[in-house]
């Protein structure tokens, strides 16, 4: 439950400071800074919480100066968190200075009965993980130098202090030396701590690059051997049977299983993951034994009478839903009449050709762009014509002609982080021209690309 709260919580406050948008930060940095902010709104959470009670309890037994300290805290973690123009690092500054004056005025106030000084321990944690080893030992030497005003000013009486009274200055120095060399030991132990996790994350990322260099010679190596591709196509085309077979089997015991134990909701979550992840490596299958077909002529058309509306309408409704959750505009506009809905062709084909399209336009689109789907009969009602636009990423000129190979992907060095085969193109392509038409690309780096395709509307014109 708490999980859900945080969340959605944590996830407002990045878009509402505008954190996501940070560049050019080293990995620590960037870390540190997140783990900060994460700090800060929890902290204000568990302040306001904390702060009904503590300051009831600050009026109940006439604790004026804890009650004040205590207000401006909350309110100064509150202006932290509210205000999005704020540096990050002065929001540390001004974050860290907050909490150590509310740690020694309770010091000075409530002495070693109050939790002060546990706050004051805990502040040089926090402060080395979001600032690092620096900070927090400056920070433990400042409690250090707070405490040796306290012992002086109770060496020299210059104010009457009650806790001075309560506790004689042997123990005082006592607990202060044991705390100042108890934090200096935590800082330590958490910067080295840190230090190794990010040695580990470095060598992470070279591991990555090396994978990525080994992504390059396997790209180089599968062009080598694309002399050697229709013996492939062959074989993965008679592989058909025996590859769907067990997926199925697979999918039919998901199936089955999604009616036991239905108010298990992590069972159900776990059989939803198998179902889910089974469909997409059938559908990744399907499309590699149908373009294995396609290059070795093995794929046939079959015409059918269907209404190409409806067809249009079920993709949109199929889409929309991935396409609302990334925030990216999905627009359907349908000029086909009714009474033209009814074609001759290959449905199961054209519905391929429009999946293709659109997944392709919504993995390449972010927050905030936009896909536009349109559908109309050319001037002699002979064709379909369809026109798909998007505002993504667009396509570089000299990848154009590449686009449409089997198993190619612009982002081959997978810098987006974007999956697939990279035969969607090269299906539809080649269903379009299957089925009579002719489909064209254009595309601009950072603008976006369109696609426009038409289809006969009887094959048998074809």
């Amino acid at each position: 439950m708490l999980k859900k709260l945080w969340s959605p919580y944590h996830q407002w406050y990045i878009e509402y400071s505008g954190f996501s948008n940070v560049k050019e930060k080293d990995d620590l940095t960037y870390f540190r800074d997140k783990l900060f902010v994460s700090i800060l709104i929890l902290t204000l959470v568990l302040s306001l919480i904390s702060y009904i009670p503590s300051a009831g309890m600050a009026i109940a037994l006439d604790k004026w100066f804890v009650f004040v300290i205590d207000t401006v805290a909350v309110l100064v973690m509150s202006f932290l968190v509210l205000n999005k123009r704020m540096l990050l690092t002065t929001k540390k500054t001004i974050f860290s200075i907050n909490l150590f004056v509310l740690s020694f005025a309770l010091i000075i106030d409530l002495g070693l009965n109050g939790n002060g000084t546990i706050l004051l321990f805990m502040l040089s944690i926090l402060i080395t993980l979001y600032s690092g080893k620096k900070a927090g030992v400056n920070s433990v030497l400042l409690s250090a130098v707070f405490y040796a005003i306290i012992l002086f000013i109770d060496y020299v009486k210059w104010i009457d202090i009650r806790f001075f009274t309560e506790s004689p200055i042997e123990i005082l120095f006592v607990v202060f030396i044991n705390n100042v060399v108890f934090g200096l030991l935590t800082v330590l132990s958490v910067s080295f701590l840190i230090d190794h996790l990010h040695n580990a994350l470095l060598r992470e990322n070279e591991l990555q690059d090396e994978l990525l260099e080994k992504h390059r010679n396997v790209i180089i190596a599968k062009e080598r051997a694309e002399e050697s591709d229709k013996l492939k196509s062959a074989f993965m085309s008679n592989m058909s049977h025996e590859i769907r077979t067990p997926m199925y089997g697979i999918l039919g015991s998901a199936e089955l299983l999604k009616s036991y134990q239905l108010e298990d909701e992590e069972y159900q979550e776990y059989v939803s993951v198998i179902e889910s992840n089974g469909n997409e490596l059938l559908d990744v299958i399907t499309d590699i034994l149908n373009i294995s077909k396609i290059e070795t002529g093995l794929m046939q058309v079959k015409t059918s009478l269907f209404n190409v509306n409806d067809c249009i309408q079920d993709i949109y409704k199929l889409f929309l839903p991935e396409a609302e959750l990334k925030n990216v505009q999905f627009t359907l506009t349908n000029f086909v009449p009714q009474k033209n809905s009814q074609i001759n062709s290959d449905s199961n084909k054209f519905i391929a050709i429009l999946k293709h399209l659109i997944e392709n336009a919504i993995k390449y689109t972010a927050k905030g762009d936009s896909i536009f789907l349109s559908c109309s009969l050319n001037n002699t009602a002979s064709q379909l014509e369809f026109f798909i636009k998007d505002t993504g990423v667009g396509i570089p000129e000299d990848k154009k002609e590449s686009i449409f190979n089997p198993f190619y992907q612009v982002d081959v060095n997978n810098r987006n982080g974007l999956h697939g085969s990279g035969i969607g193109l090269s299906i539809s392509k080649a269903y379009v021209e299957m089925l009579g038409g002719n489909l064209v690309l254009e595309s601009e780096t950072g603008v976006g690309t369109s696609i426009r395709f038409n289809i006969p509307i009887n094959m048998q014109n074809v």
